[in-house]
């Protein structure tokens, strides 16, 4: 298995504008969480929602570009916009259906579809491309570092959603806040259902998982990932309407979410279109354990070269 498969493209420099700073461009803004870009555009292939928005802000960031996913269920997929808007940091989203999700190249020629306040002020506007917003937002003021500003926004916490004799269901908005394997335990995720979600959750095995579509995005890639677990360790998942259910949200992804995309291991214990993503989760909770054998290596850091 080809190491690209289960890792994804970390901040590569697009575009150089000395002084004014650099366009970055990830197939995640997860591969940004972690450290400052005061300098620098952040553009990476996940949803546009506030608990995105939050990883490249903790730290510090001049502006941001993330994709619509829909935008979804109560706009959701673009919530992050006037959230980055509190800390006067410019922020935009590029059209579901011309960018993938974890296919951080694709928002560069993606189109504009939604903007913030303070990206207006520098002329971003919604037709452009990502690339050409990218450029203007480099003429921001250096980004600062947000830090425990944002904790009161932002539900990092894992929920109980049902305990069963056989596993737990759990809520949570990404893999990345989940603590070690769970080989017998159920996720509800808020994240979109591409790849990049894919790493995350091999580093936890769960034994099923359920992701938003985040609007299915180009070539259906906001799926991507729940035929990839399939395909690495047997893993039943499936995806929920970006429609149905608030992306960010994990507990809505519980509640709210109406299956949209199943995995042939989900489909063979019964998962369907269109069932709600409770009932779904009973089927996967309730089965045996997956094999869970290992073809290729699990999720792996992120390539990338920017410093």
């Amino acid at each position: 298995m080809e190491k690209d498969v289960v890792s994804g493209q970390g901040p590569t420099v697009w575009y150089d504008g000395g002084s004014r700073g650099r366009v970055l461009v990830a197939d995640s803004q997860s591969y940004y969480e972690g450290r400052p870009w005061l300098d620098d555009v952040a553009v990476g292939a996940s949803f546009a929602g506030a608990p995105i928005a939050a990883m490249p802000l903790r730290h510090g960031v001049k502006a941001w570009i993330g994709h619509e996913a829909g935008p979804g269920k109560d706009q959701a997929g673009i919530s992050g916009l006037a959230f980055s808007d509190r800390f006067g940091v410019p922020a935009a989203a590029v059209a579901t259906a011309e960018a993938g999700l974890s296919r951080g190249d694709t928002m560069i020629t993606a189109r504009v579809a939604a903007v913030n306040d303070t990206a207006k002020a520098l002329g971003v506007r919604p037709g452009m491309t990502g690339g050409e917003a990218a450029k203007l937002m480099l003429d921001a003021p250096r980004g600062k570092p947000v830090g425990d500003a944002l904790d009161d926004f932002v539900d990092d916490s894992v929920h109980v959603m049902k305990e069963t004799p056989n596993g737990t269901i759990y809520a949570v908005w990404s893999f990345t806040r989940v603590v070690g394997e769970h080989r017998d335990d159920v996720f509800t995720v808020a994240s979109h259902g591409g790849n990049v979600m894919a790493q995350y959750a091999l580093r936890v095995r769960p034994k099923g998982l359920i992701a938003n579509d985040a609007g299915r995005g180009l070539d259906d890639s906001g799926a991507s990932g729940i035929f990839l677990v399939d395909k690495l360790f047997g893993i039943p998942a499936a995806t929920v309407s970006t429609d149905s259910a608030r992306i960010g949200d994990g507990v809505s992804t519980y509640r709210d979410g109406v299956i949209s995309m199943v995995n042939g291991a989900a489909e063979r214990l019964g998962v369907r279109v269109g069932m709600p993503a409770r009932e779904a989760a009973d089927l996967m909770v309730a089965a045996p354990r997956p094999a869970q054998e290992a073809t290729g290596p699990a999720g792996t850091a992120p390539t990338g070269e920017a410093g």
